[in-house]
């Protein structure tokens, strides 16, 4: 006779084989979770060094940028008008005019043909230097003023009207301050800023201050201001024709 509790063994086996399975399971679930988790601690770290590699690369290219201030007179208000322009230093001339173009909005009244940038002396508010594609079309903007974060000059972004060409300025020249003399009273106007090239003629200088104040430079007397240390402000007659502006400046006998 059995015992009114006993079982077969083979339900004891059957026991054993679900508390097996459900052991199996059990590991296999904490394995698949500790692999996730493992999984999601690996992202994180993978994401920080993205991070940082992300912010390295943009401090990196922060220092390699250009900061410009940009004029213009705008064609539409006929004022000047300034505003930031950011560059890479080792963008082309091309892009850097493009981006000029497009920050000082021209498009819809000038062509980007008609316009050029140039070296601006934002204190004396005049031209230092012309940047023409022809000649500096193939440098970036570092080779064309040198790399800096920012910079003591301007740019100045030149409109020229459909039939006319852009003057060129070089680099090296001198910033002058031109009055005119009213002859009827012996007072002189309000000063202008003007840009003079050195190898000019006394004769060019002239056509260039007739063009800036509308007057007639073959009846126009040059004279100069000086310091003179000795016996203070003189005046001499420069309008010698035939000398170049930088003897008129420079030499020790001008008359």
């Amino acid at each position: 006779m059995t015992r009114p509790d006993y079982q077969p063994l083979v339900d004891d086996k059957r026991i054993i084989e679900k508390l097996q399975e459900r052991i199996t399971l059990t590991n296999m679930e904490l394995i698949t979770e500790r692999e996730h988790n493992e999984k999601i601690i690996k992202d994180i770290e993978d994401l920080k060094v993205a991070n940082r590699r992300l912010r390295e690369k943009k401090q990196e290219n922060e220092e390699e940028m250009c900061i410009f201030s940009l004029y213009c007179n705008h064609p539409v208000t006929d004022e000047l008008t300034v505003s930031l322009l950011k560059v890479h230093e080792d963008e082309l001339l091309p892009i850097v005019l493009d981006k000029a173009y497009e920050l000082m909005e021209l498009a819809p009244h000038v062509p980007i043909e008609r316009c050029r940038l140039a070296k601006y002396d934002i204190r004396d508010e005049v031209i230092n230097q012309s940047f023409d594609l022809d000649k500096f079309g193939h440098l970036t903007i570092a080779q064309t003023v040198g790399a800096a974060r920012y910079y003591s000059f301007g740019l100045f972004l030149e409109i020229c009207k459909a039939n006319e060409t852009f003057k060129k300025y070089n680099d090296g020249g001198i910033v002058l301050m031109i009055s005119v003399v009213d002859m009827s009273t012996g007072k002189a106007g309000p000063a202008k800023p003007m840009r003079g090239e050195k190898g000019w003629t006394v004769g060019e200088l002239k056509q260039h201050i007739g063009e800036l104040f509308n007057i007639d430079s073959s009846c126009m007397r040059l004279v100069m201001k000086d310091n003179d240390y000795g016996s203070g402000i003189i005046v001499r007659d420069v309008s010698d024709v035939g000398i170049t502006f930088e003897e008129m400046l420079y030499s020790p006998n001008r008359l």
